[in-house]
């Protein structure tokens, strides 16, 4: 089937999972708005911003600047999407990650210094805090939820204020009670705060993160130690990461990382003195260099290489974004209000869900998809333009609308 129809099939799939489950309302006129943005997004060339949305669509630019001013749920629509895509007998585990926006100008809100990945330094831009779910096994990632991070909030992180650690905890404590299957938590070496631990524990979740290669570790005594007098001890010496192999250092080898058999992995039951909290740590020991990547989980029964293998899959949120960037027009946003923005970012990333589910259906890809959609446009508009009895010379009106199909205006 081809790819137009089956967006247009999914959209009607998911307006009415929003409106039976997640009871959210949606008018006619959004509705229709919204099969028309994601028509004229999967079909257009270029940058997507409000004036090319117009060259692309027989909406006005003022239409689409209107409706980008106004709410949506985009945490139901992509609820809705997760519920067409996964099977309902995969597990599910959490990510959550931020990514850094470049941005001309001065007076766009968000504005702010952030770090850039790529740059491995800190630009003014802006920032996109993501939070989705990833299936276990065949790997399927939905991105459920992103915020733009507001400016201002870098130069109170210290102080018990209000800052960005504590914004990215109210987006995802938003988001945990529409997800209560998903127990497992996974975020970068950034995330390895005390208060995201508190958070997530109390919440009855568990955080699987990275931690510092000299963190303040302590093993904890081993079930059925006896001890004649004394208080009874709780805790069997600190964590030296040096010789993984010796039989006193107190990790228990478990194995090879199966694609990469020069990486030994160890794990140990310990006690973080910084986050008053006992962890379950695996270390990924790198034997030709010598390195070592510290993991932890905050379930203490959690096996060491599922640990591994949740914290990996991490990576398959990066896609989402290099996807929404490369293809989707995460970048491209013309406005500079809040709202606006918010609307833009959303838009991007749930057309990366919605693009990756219909690429399922056509057995392709998400590039393919927004091909066919491109060509099926045009072939539209060629029908619509020029009669299919007759020959045309380049000169005619309808074969140079068909030609100038997206230019720039004189």
């Amino acid at each position: 089937m081809l790819a137009q129809p089956l967006i247009e099939a999914a959209l009607s799939l998911i307006f009415v999972k929003m409106a039976t489950i997640y009871k959210t309302h949606i008018t006619k006129r959004q509705r229709d708005f919204l099969v028309e943005l994601f028509r004229t997004v999967f079909a257009l060339r270029g940058r997507i911003n409000f004036t090319n949305l117009a060259r692309f669509s027989h909406l006005h630019e003022h239409t689409f600047r209107r409706h980008f001013s106004r709410a949506f749920d985009w945490l139901s629509f992509n609820l809705a999407v997760l519920r067409l895509q996964a099977h309902p007998d995969e597990p599910l585990i959490g990510v959550f990650d931020t990514s850094f926006l470049p941005k001309s100008g001065k007076h766009t809100w968000g504005l702010d210094k952030f770090f850039s990945s790529a740059a491995q330094a800190v630009r003014t831009g802006l920032e996109v805090s993501l939070v989705g779910v990833i299936a276990t096994r065949s790997r399927r990632t939905i991105a459920l939820d992103a915020t733009q991070t507001p400016p201002g909030l870098s130069r109170q992180e210290s102080t018990p204020r209000y800052g960005r650690m504590e914004f990215y905890l109210e987006q995802l404590t938003d988001i945990l009670p529409k997800l209560p299957q998903v127990r497992y938590w996974v975020g970068d070496g950034g995330y390895a705060r005390r208060k995201v631990f508190t958070t997530l524990t109390d919440s009855g979740k568990h955080l699987i993160t990275k931690l510092r290669p000299d963190a303040n570790l302590r093993f904890l005594v081993p079930p059925g130690y006896r001890q004649r007098r004394g208080r009874p001890r709780r805790y069997a010496g600190k964590v030296r990461f040096a010789d993984f192999d010796a039989p006193a250092s107190g990790f228990e080898q478990v194995g090879v990382l199966a694609d990469l058999p020069h990486v030994r992995l160890y794990t140990a039951r310990v006690n973080s003195e910084h986050f008053k909290q006992d962890l379950r740590v695996v270390v990924l020991h790198n034997e030709r260099d010598g390195s070592y990547l510290v993991l932890c989980s905050t379930d203490l029964e959690q096996a060491a290489e599922e640990i591994v293998l949740y914290y990996r899959l991490r990576y398959q949120l990066e896609f989402v974004i290099r996807d929404a960037k490369q293809h989707l027009g995460l970048t491209h946003c013309q406005a500079r209000e809040e709202h606006k923005l918010d609307f833009h970012l959303n838009v991007s990333v749930a057309a990366v869900n919605l693009g990756r589910l219909v690429s399922q259906r056509t057995s392709g890809s998400l590039e393919g998809v927004l091909r066919e959609c491109y060509n099926a446009f045009l072939v539209g508009r060629l029908f619509s333009e020029l009669s299919l009895g007759a020959e045309f010379g380049e000169s005619h009106p309808g074969v140079r609308r068909v030609i100038q199909l997206g230019r720039l205006a004189a």
